[in-house]
C-alpha cells in the first residue's frame, strides 16, 4: 500500500469559546495609535481636576486647559465610536452565521 493511499486523519476543530480575539493589521495599528491619545486625554483630565481643586489660581486661567481637553474629547469620542461600530458589526456577523 502506497503512502498516497492512506486515508487522511481529520484534524479536530478548535472550539471557539467567545473569548477569542483576532485583529487585522489595520485594527492593530489603529489601536496602537489610539491608545496613547486616550491615555493622554485621561491624564490631562485628571491633572485639570487635581490642579483646580488644589490651587485656586488655576481656576483663573483654566480656559486654555478646558479648550485642550475639549478638542481631545472630540477625537477620542470619534475613535471610540469607530471601535464600537466595528465591534457591533462583528456581533451582527456572528448572529447571521448562527
Amino acid at each position: 500500500m502506497a503512502k498516497n493511499d492512506e486515508p487522511k486523519k481529520e484534524e479536530p476543530k478548535k472550539k471557539k469559546n467567545g473569548r477569542d480575539v483576532t485583529l487585522s493589521g489595520t485594527e492593530l495599528i489603529i489601536l496602537l495609535a489610539f491608545l496613547p491619545l486616550v491615555l493622554t486625554w485621561l491624564a490631562l483630565g485628571a491633572r485639570i481636576i487635581y490642579s483646580a481643586t488644589s490651587n485656586p489660581e488655576v481656576l483663573d486661567s483654566i480656559e486654555g486647559l478646558l479648550t485642550a481637553i475639549s478638542i481631545m474629547t472630540i477625537v477620542v469620542s470619534q475613535g471610540f465610536n469607530e471601535i464600537f461600530k466595528r465591534y457591533s458589526s462583528l456581533d451582527k456577523d456572528k448572529d447571521n452565521e448562527n
